[in-house]
C-alpha cells in the first residue's frame, strides 16, 4: 500500500497547568498528544490525505492512547512498532504577558530512541510520494539520527520527495552539535523549511529575508526553501527561479501556539500534493494560524474550513 505522505517521528504527552497557574503550583492539568511529525500527520489526515505515521511507542496505556489519538484523525498507524520502556513528556507552563511560555523536557530514552533499522518500513517509504521527517528527531538519540538520515537518503534515491523542517530546539542540543546535523539532513531534502531565527542561530544567515531565503537554498540544494517569519509571515524560493514567493500573515487567536508550527507544514504539504506549488506559503500560513486558536498540540480541520481561512473571510459567525 502507497501512502500520499509517510513520516517518522516521536510522540510525546503533554501536561499543562489547567489555568494560568505556574508548573510548581498546579494542582490540576491537561494532558495532550503530540510530537512533530505526529502533527503534521494528524492535520494531514483531518485534510482528507493518506498519510502514515511510523515510530516506536512504549507497550502500555500511554502508547495505546498515542495510537487512538492519531487514529481517529484517520492517519494510518499500522507501521508503528512496540516495544517496553516509556513515552516521553513535556510540561509546559503557558504564561500570559509578561510571563514567557516555558517548557520542561522529560523526554530521555524513549523508545523511539532505540529505534533499529529493521523496524523501519522500508518498502512503505519507497511507495510514499513525500516523506517527512523534522530536525527534532535527530536530536534524540545516535539511532534516531542515522536513522533519519537513512530513511531521507533512501526516500530521494527512490524518487520520493523529502521534506524537513529544522526544528532546532536549544534544549536539547547546543547550535554547534545541531548545525552540520541539520545541514546533512536538509542537503538529503527536497523541501526545506525554517524560521529566520534557526537560520540566523544554526548558520549566521542574516539580513533581508528574500537574500537570506535564497543564500538558504544555495547551501543546502533543496527544490524549495521556505523562511518563516512569525508574525511578518513567510518566503519561498524555489531552485532555478528568480521569484520569491512572499505571504502576510493571517489573523490570530493566540489561545495556543505550540504546534502552530506542525501546522504551517501540513497546509504546505498539503498544498504540494493537490498541485498548488505556487500557493502553498499560504495554505501553510493559514494552517498556522489556525493552529493558534485551537487548544492541544494537534489540529482538526477540513478543506472547506482551510479554504475559508485563504479567503480572508473574516465572518464571525457563519450561518
Amino acid at each position: 500500500m502507497s501512502h500520499e505522505v509517510l513520516a517518522f517521528g516521536e510522540a510525546l504527552l503533554r501536561l499543562q497547568p489547567a489555568s494560568d497557574d505556574r508548573l510548581e503550583e498546579a494542582g490540576l492539568f491537561h494532558a495532550y498528544v503530540g510530537g512533530a511529525e505526529l502533527n503534521t500527520c494528524y492535520a494531514l489526515a483531518s485534510l482528507g490525505r493518506d498519510v502514515a505515521w511510523f515510530s516506536v511507542l512504549p507497550e502500555n496505556v500511554l502508547g495505546r492512547r498515542v495510537l487512538r489519538h492519531l487514529r481517529a484523525s484517520g492517519a494510518d498507524v499500522s507501521l508503528v512498532r512496540t516495544a517496553p520502556g516509556r513515552l516521553g513528556t513535556y510540561w509546559v507552563e503557558h504564561g500570559r504577558e509578561p510571563r514567557s511560555i516555558e517548557v520542561l523536557y522529560d523526554r530521555k530514552e524513549s523508545t523511539v530512541c532505540r529505534v533499529r533499522r529493521e523496524d523501519a518500513p522500508w518498502d512503505a517509504l519507497k511507495a510514499a510520494r513525500i516523506f517527512y521527517v523534522s530536525g527534532i528527531t535527530p536530536a534524540l538519540s545516535p539511532a534516531t539520527r542515522e536513522l533519519a538520515f537513512e530513511m531521507a537518503e533512501t526516500a530521494r534515491a527512490a524518487g520520493v520527495t523529502v521534506a524537513t523542517d529544522l526544528n532546532f530546539r536549544s534544549r536539547l542540543w547546543s547550535a554547534g552539535d545541531a548545525a552540520p546535523v541539520l545541514e546533512r539532513l536538509a542537503r538529503s531534502a527536497d523541501i526545506v523549511i525554517a524560521t529566520e531565527d534557526d537560520l540566523r542561530t544554526l548558520y549566521g544567515l542574516e539580513g533581508e529575508r528574500d537574500d537570506v531565503a535564497r543564500r538558504a537554498q544555495e547551501r543546502f540544494g533543496s527544490a524549495t526553501l521556505v523562511v518563516t517569519c512569525g508574525s511578518d509571515g513567510g518566503v519561498s524560493v524555489r531552485r532555478g527561479s528568480d521569484q520569491v514567493r512572499r505571504c502576510g500573515p493571517f489573523p490570530v487567536s493566540r489561545i495556543d501556539r505550540v504546534g502552530a508550527g506542525d501546522g504551517f507544514t501540513a497546509g504546505f504539504l498539503y498544498a504540494t500534493l493537490l498541485g498548488r506549488e505556487e500557493r502553498a506559503l499560504d495554505y501553510g500560513l493559514a494552517l498556522a494560524a489556525l493552529k493558534h486558536s485551537i487548544p492541544g498540540d494537534t489540529l482538526t480541520t477540513t478543506p472547506a474550513e482551510l479554504e475559508t481561512i485563504l479567503a480572508r473571510d473574516s465572518r464571525e459567525i457563519r450561518r
